[in-house]
């Protein structure tokens, strides 16, 4: 039996026997396994390059008045066959745009065949420069040697075993007439093996430097302003195997003219030498990632420590706390019951309980906004754990938050649904390692249903500037695109559910907006924040339950909101050409990171 003939069985078992969770949750998957078979290869089909594509860009290079030189940095060293080396040297000089030179370093290769192999190609193209090393330095030393040749405005790293997409300069090239300023510029890429068969395609965000932080993502293809990459240094070779990523962290801290092309541009060869075959290709490799982000903590603001996670070159940035800030935790609330195992529970009891039970950050005040429909028996046992602010005026989030914020004695302020209780004892922490620098907006959590699955963790903006959670109704456990559930991550918005922020910064942006009385405020807020030139992100570590707007009477989307905010963000949303953490690859309306 087909994959395809399983799928339609077991939707068949479902109209017999109902929604199953375990049939759903296996229908899911082999959907998703479906996907992934032909997915990638349908769209490779559909985003090839053409003939015709090509004349069209020689035309247009034609036309312009300023063609960048680039400095395609390669070092080698005994390369596994001929073949790759060949191909890889090959794909630099199949290039639409012209405006190249080749700058190889060989790393003092004992192997008899590289050195007449690239004197070879010197002597063919008047662009491809060789240097020979007269001692092994490794890739840090042959790559530095490689940038001594350079005499482009831009340089390109590209591995002695990969291969540059025929369109690789010709796209940079064309972002750099309408960003001239640009310092770094990053594509997409894929994986290709020893068949020439492309696979598992890497779509990145925008940059995004809390994600960053957890592994080296912009990775292939990375083009660097020349001049620059001399003023920090160049590669360091106590970094070698990471040797990309200290050179990015460092690079990124002396610019914000980063730009992502987001197409597949590069191919990483997956052979049992290289990173691109998994783990067991480089495992220092991963060690030397760590080291490099301790480095950048030492230069840092914001000094910590880099944990290690259970995902070989997945790390977790910890900060230190600058101070012991008050954090004013805010909660709307009418006192609502719900049923729960024959009992009857208050959400908002259960919620300040499990703060005061299970925070192990302690300097916090419980602000609790009502309107005046809070029974007594409720309020009663709260007297002294909460500031109580009582609104008579018909229900309006917005409105309430903004009051609750007005009272807050606190250096941050944390909107929280009363319908959550707290499973990750540290949430605050981890939080506050966030919230409190200077370029961060608003910080979001990870919410989980009462039976595990996700409710948020974070909020993406398809077509027609639709909010959307991503991987709603996922298991808990889902490791997202990339690792994305599991890892602290920039997105473009976070749920007002659980969202932390420095008081003064929503003072600056002048709160939530009152027309948004019940649904989107969270996001316009966000949006703001964006606009203003503040990241916004949801770190996996801070993790509550939430019941999923048990608190609400009307859990429906206002249409009239909806409208009103793609009126307001419109013109900032078509500025800045969509949600610049997902990439315009993935599907425009759904949030799950697929073609």
């Amino acid at each position: 039996m087909n994959l395809v003939d399983k799928l339609e069985t077991l939707q068949s078992i479902q109209k017999e026997q109902g929604t199953l969770r375990a049939i759903a949750f296996l229908r899911d998957r082999l959907l998703a396994k479906l996907r992934g078979k032909i997915g990638y290869q349908q769209w490779r089909k559909q985003h090839c390059f053409t003939e015709t594509d090509i004349q069209s860009a020689r035309e247009e290079i034609a036309t312009w008045s300023h063609c960048p030189l680039f400095s395609i940095l390669l070092p080698v060293y005994n390369v596994e066959g001929v073949v790759w080396l060949e191909k890889a040297i090959q794909s630099v000089r199949g290039q639409i745009y012209p405006h190249w030179e080749l700058c190889l370093a060989d790393d003092a290769s004992p192997a008899d065949h590289i050195r007449p192999l690239l004197q070879k190609y010197q002597e063919s193209d008047r662009r491809i420069k060789v240097i020979f090393r007269d001692q092994n330095g490794n890739i840090s030393a042959a790559s530095n040697s490689a940038l001594e040749l350079a005499t482009g405005e831009y340089i390109g790293l590209l591995d002695h075993d990969d291969e540059l997409a025929i369109d690789a300069l010709f796209a940079v090239a064309k972002l750099l007439q309408i960003h001239p300023n640009a310092d770094f510029i990053y594509t997409d890429e894929d994986h290709i093996d020893t068949k020439g068969k492309h696979f598992d395609p890497a779509f990145k965000p925008d940059w995004s430097p809390e994600y960053f932080h957890t592994q080296m993502y912009t990775c292939h293809f990375g083009v660097y302003r020349t001049q620059l990459v001399r003023e920090i240094g160049g590669f360091r070779s106590e970094f070698d195997g990471a040797q990309d990523y200290d050179l990015v962290l460092r690079l990124t801290e002396k610019t914000k003219n980063i730009y992502h092309i987001p197409k597949i541009l590069y191919h990483w060869r997956a052979i049992a030498s290289s990173s691109a075959s998994g783990v067991q290709g480089k495992p220092y490799a991963f060690q030397k990632g760590k080291k490099a982000l301790e480095s950048m903590l030492e230069r840092s603001n914001y000094p910590g420590f880099v944990a290690e996670t259970e995902i070989a070159g997945v790390f977790r940035v910890r900060r230190q706390l600058q101070e012991e800030y008050k954090i004013s935790i805010i909660i709307p609330s009418a006192g609502k019951q719900i049923k729960e195992a024959g009992k009857n529970i208050c959400l908002l009891e259960n919620c300040i309980q499990s703060i005061q039970e299970k925070s192990t950050y302690r300097n916090f005040e419980i602000i609790v906004v009502d309107g005046w429909d809070i029974p007594e028996e409720i309020l009663e046992p709260l007297e002294g754990k909460i500031e109580l602010v009582r609104d008579r005026a018909p229900f309006n989030f917005s409105t309430r938050i903004n009051l609750g914020v007005e009272k807050a004695r606190g250096d941050m302020i944390l909107i929280l649904n009363d319908d959550t209780q707290v499973i990750t004892p540290d949430w605050l922490e981890s939080m506050l390692e966030f919230a409190q620098q200077a370029e961060i907006g608003a910080v979001g959590a990870k919410l989980l249903f009462p039976d595990g699955k996700i409710q948020h963790s974070g909020v993406v903006i398809v077509e027609d500037i639709h909010p959307m959670h991503v991987f709603y109704g996922y298991e808990g456990a889902h490791q997202g695109y990339s690792f994305s559930n599991l890892v602290n991550r920039n997105y473009i918005a976070v749920t007002g559910a659980c969202l932390m922020m420095r008081k003064a910064l929503f003072a600056e942006l002048q709160g939530l907006d009152t027309e948004f009385a019940l649904n989107y405020n969270d996001v316009d807020l966000c949006l703001k924040a964006h606009q203003a030139g503040y990241r916004n992100l949801v770190t996996p570590y801070a993790q509550l339950s939430h019941y999923g707007s048990a608190s609400r009477s009307d859990r429906q989307v206002r249409p009239e909101e909806r409208q009103k905010l793609a009126e307001k963000w419109g013109a900032y949303w078509q500025k800045i050409g969509g949600d610049p953490y997902y990439n315009p690859n993935f599907a425009p309306n759904n949030p799950n990171f697929e073609l």
